[in-house]
């Protein structure tokens, strides 16, 4: 199978970007320090997050297994992370195969999260050297337009802070795992909340543009991503590119970015709250339960549109069946409609899915001709007898 190869800026929209940067303006609207809109959601399991950030699409999931612990930490859990870009994403990712993007995807969110320790591994630990609990977050991303990382780190974080494993004990030897329905599940124990945040490098830093799209990271000279927690604190920072930053270009985007990662902190622990609340008082909770969520969010707005024009095209043919029909005269060389007097109208029964005419009034065949081979029928109702 032949790769898809990853479409290029040209050199035309190269030159436009710039021209709008020169003018202090940005291809969607925004301004340089303005975010996309972000949205959280949580399905029916424990875990299972999606985070859309404009059109950048992101659904993570967290799961659980019982494992021996590493050597080197005995009292230890284990967190594994993986980044899944597939072909539903972009045409030129390949499904099953690590490109640059996905292993420099899991080192950024790896360094960012596990680095600062912002989880309690020794609360993941059961029996020491013996079995630990090991926690994978699996990402998948939907639809790639910008951003990535940013993304993918917030329904990570969203994803952890969501998950409950189940209880369990030790009985001399044997070790029993709890249904929830036994006992209630433990969450997972975070210190803090370490949100990647990225912007765009132009021309040295001259423009800086935070949340840059698709064609901002194909046209930019370097990346800049910034690790931040809820206390201000620096738990990473990674520049990729080919340029040149000042010290103090790089501390005061620091310092906005700051004021970005509060926000983002406190709509993750207030959507998790929110679906506790609801899990809680037994409410419908899951993606599910969300209108229209698998036409605008899993498969995109094209069928969602289809689904509007075929109600439409449903409207204008049971308008069509409902009013006066038309008498068909069918001869060797020509189909001609005859209107029907408006008196005369066929009932259309709609109950079923398919379309059933019944007939009102009798119909009247007379053939013109006596030749058996080329025969030509007229339909026509009867006329009323005086």
């Amino acid at each position: 199978m032949s790769k898809v190869r990853e479409t290029l800026v040209t050199n035309c929209e190269r030159k436009f970007l710039m021209k709008c940067l020169s003018e202090w303006r940005r291809l969607d609207g925004r301004s340089f320090d303005e975010f996309r809109p972000l949205n959280l959601k949580f399905g029916k399991h424990w875990g299972s997050c999606y985070v859309s950030l404009g059109e950048t699409k992101v659904l993570a999931q967290t799961s659980c297994e019982i494992q021996q612990p590493k050597s080197s930490r005995p009292s230890e859990g284990i967190l594994n992370v993986n980044v899944e870009l597939n072909p539903l994403a972009a045409p030129h990712f390949e499904a099953g195969r690590q490109s640059e993007l996905s292993v420099q995807l899991n080192r950024l969110l790896e360094k960012c999260v596990k680095d600062s320790k912002a989880i309690d591994l020794e609360s993941l630990c059961i029996k020491t050297n013996e079995k630990v609990w090991a926690l994978k977050v699996d990402i998948n991303v939907l639809n790639h337009e910008g951003n990535i990382l940013d993304c993918a780190s917030i329904a990570m974080l969203a994803s952890l802070s969501h998950f409950r494993r189940p209880d369990v004990t030790c009985d001399g030897e044997e070790f029993i795992i709890h249904t929830y329905q036994q006992r209630d599940p433990i969450p997972t124990v975070i210190h803090h909340y370490p949100v990647c945040i990225t912007y765009a490098i132009f021309n040295g830093g001259e423009y800086i543009l935070a949340d840059p799209v698709l064609i901002e990271e194909g046209t930019a000279d370097a990346m800049l991503t910034i690790g931040l927690n809820g206390f201000k604190e620096l738990c990473a920072l990674h520049l990729g590119g080919k340029t040149e930053l000042a010290p103090s270009v790089i501390l005061s985007t620091v310092s906005k970015a700051t004021s970005r990662a509060t926000i983002v902190i406190e709509e993750i622990k207030n959507s998790v709250k929110a679906d506790n609340e609801q899990r809680r008082n037994k409410a419908p909770v899951g993606f599910h339960t969300e209108d229209n969520f698998k036409t605008t969010v899993l498969f995109g707005r094209t069928l969602d549109t289809w689904h509007k024009n075929k109600n439409k095209r449903n409207k204008k043919h049971k308008k069509a069946q409902s009013g006066p029909e038309s008498v068909v005269v069918i001869d060797k060389a020509s189909v001609e409609h005859v209107p029907r007097p408006k008196d005369e109208v066929w009932d259309v029964d709609n109950s079923e899915d398919d379309l059933i005419i019944i007939e009102k009034p009798r119909v009247q065949i007379e053939l013109l001709t006596d030749s058996e081979e080329d025969d030509v029928v007229i339909l026509g109702p009867e006329k009323n007898k005086k």
